[in-house]
């Protein structure tokens, strides 16, 4: 793919954003529906971050490989015999097919391309090059590889090389995000839909819980929106905490059904407690007292994001008596919820009426966001 870095929002544009809380503005509407703009976003934020791109136990065995799009690029993450982790972009060196297809995961003993045949070893060397010239050099022509890391089991991914070392970049993560925490997780259930909203509109969304009285009625009541505490944290992390009312946990019923806590007790305290955190730019992490939802957000188009949720559980939830059908009913629920109000919010992007007032007094993880993508137009525009 050719990368397209379009042009970032004008410095009009962003210095009403980068204002103090109370008397900045939101974003215009170009920000949610040019292609320019859009453009910018995918190749300088999400082309320069690090990109999760799944857990590690998806890739466990040799040959085990899993395929996402990251700033628009088919990227593979393949375990090796080795056992080590690479990451390739899925374009066969020849005429450039992709290797997989668009399955998402497979396991493979070689990565064959499906148009010509050219066949790649797990390591990224080419093996097999079928009617190449005579003198044709196979050691030069092996799959382009990407920068990979783990951290506290989930699989991580940049494209730039000037970008951080993860462990760097990551800073200070939220406190409740532990190795003692997130380490041992299984994942539950994977869905995976789109939503036709700009991808800041999503995180928008993800960053405040003052709508949850109108647009999320069953949420409300197990975490009133008035026991909302925002985490400003410094770096990537932006997050928050909630009470949880008069239940175990957030579930159709409230019950934790048996299933064993995954929060540790310093950290729950007295009462159990919803912990959310917004990874910059777009992974969203809501931990529950006995699970773990994640929502990985790709941006498609300026009017379409595609959005992978996953549920993770102690190994111990597994047995029978823990099914956690509540827990996914419930979900099944509030997210379709979330979807249509942001769908409808983006319909009204290119309405003449569109320009938002200010940001709300409880809103400051929406402006905290915001803030981070006006500061990635802003120092774009001063390197011009």
């Amino acid at each position: 793919m050719v990368e397209r870095r379009g042009r970032p929002l004008t410095h009009a544009e962003v210095e009403p954003v980068l204002a103090p809380l109370a008397q900045a503005r939101p974003f215009p509407a170009r920000a949610f529906v040019d292609e320019e703009v859009f453009a910018f976003e995918v190749a300088s934020i999400f082309g320069r971050a690090w990109i999760c791109v799944g857990r590690v136990d998806e890739v466990d065995l040799p040959g085990q490989w899993i395929r996402e799009s990251v700033a628009g690029e088919p990227i593979l993450v393949v375990r090796g015999p080795d056992l080590r982790l690479r990451a390739f972009f899925d374009v066969c060196r020849h005429r450039g097919a992709s290797l997989v297809g668009r399955e998402p995961c497979g396991r493979d003993a070689r990565l064959e391309c499906p148009y010509h045949g050219w066949t790649y070893e797990l390591d990224g060397r080419l093996a097999a090059a079928p009617f190449a010239p005579p003198r044709f050099d196979r050691t030069a022509h092996g799959l382009r590889e990407v920068r990979v890391d783990l951290w506290r089991g989930f699989v991580f991914v940049c494209l730039d090389d000037d970008t951080p070392a993860l462990v760097d970049w990551l800073g200070e993560p939220p406190p409740w995000l532990t190795e003692h925490t997130l380490g041992a997780l299984r994942r539950a259930r994977r869905t995976t839909y789109e939503v036709n909203a700009n991808w800041k509109l999503l995180v928008e969304n993800f960053q405040e819980s003052h709508h949850f009285t109108r647009v999320h009625r069953a949420l409300e009541r197990l975490t009133p929106a008035r026991e909302a505490r925002s985490w400003l944290g410094n770096g990537p992390w932006l997050g928050g905490t909630m009470e949880i009312a008069d239940a175990e946990t957030v579930s159709i019923n409230g019950s934790r059904h048996g299933r064993p806590l995954i929060v540790r007790a310093d950290v729950e305290g007295a009462r159990p407690r919803v912990f959310d955190a917004m990874l910059f730019p777009g992974l969203l992490t809501s931990l529950q007292p006995d699970y773990l939802l994640t929502y990985r957000l790709t941006p498609l188009t300026p009017a379409r994001t595609r959005v992978t949720a996953d549920v993770y559980l102690h190994p111990a939830a597994f047995a029978v008596e823990a099914e956690p059908r509540d827990v996914f009913d419930f979900w099944d629920r509030v997210n379709p919820e979330d979807k249509a109000i942001c769908e409808d919010q983006h319909a009204n992007t290119s309405s003449r009426a569109f320009a938002p007032a200010c940001y709300a007094v409880v809103e400051e993880g929406v402006h905290a966001f915001d803030r981070m993508v006006a500061a990635a137009h802003r120092d774009a525009r001063s390197v011009e």
